[in-house]
């Protein structure tokens, strides 16, 4: 069983992580007073595409890994499609 020291432990590492994220995400996230808007947009649509392919993937996966959590979501679905009409 983990200790309460174990686990305040485990949690000021997780805050020292986050906060080196967030200062490192500030960091990369400000504009270059020379980059123009377009480079900029580029930037930002190479980041969305990227996530975009994560999450499709995810969702590919899904049936797979947790096939009773996909039956339950198309279920639902399906319930409240029908609900709507």
């Amino acid at each position: 069983m983990v200790t309460k020291a174990e686990l305040e432990a485990q949690v000021a590492d997780l805050r020292r992580q986050l906060a080196e994220q967030s200062a490192a995400s500030n960091q990369t996230s400000e504009p270059e007073p020379n980059d123009s808007v377009a480079d900029r947009i580029a930037e930002n649509f190479d980041n969305w595409s990227g996530q975009l392919e994560e999450a499709l993937t995810e969702l590919e996966d899904l049936p797979h890994k947790r096939p009773i959590l996909f039956a339950l979501g198309i279920f639902t679905l399906g319930y409240l499609l029908g609900r709507s009409r």
